[in-house]
């Protein structure tokens, strides 16, 4: 992704705002996303960021081609990521 990419991409969905896509990847530590709108872009949700069951500490993982919402969290400069928590 190129910087005007990465710009463009902080621009559409500066903090706060919601995203929509789809579970690329499931790791031990969360989710890789495919943003819809953004080419090239993807977004993460880690532990901390996923749902969690009634108990408030279960972890409910989403599924490879899952389609997840989440809020911008965080701009990671450094990979060109959008950090989510999900909804």
């Amino acid at each position: 992704m190129t910087g005007d990419e990465w710009d463009a991409a902080k621009r559409k969905f500066p903090y706060g705002s919601t995203v929509t896509g789809t579970v690329r990847e499931v790791a031990p530590f969360g989710v890789f996303i495919s943003v819809e709108g953004v080419q090239l872009s993807e977004a993460f949700a880690d532990v901390a960021g996923m749902h969690h069951g009634a108990d408030g500490y279960t972890v409910i993982w989403p599924e490879v081609g899952d389609a997840v919402t989440g809020v911008v969290v965080e701009h990671t400069e450094r990979n060109h990521q959008l950090k989510l928590h999900l909804r």
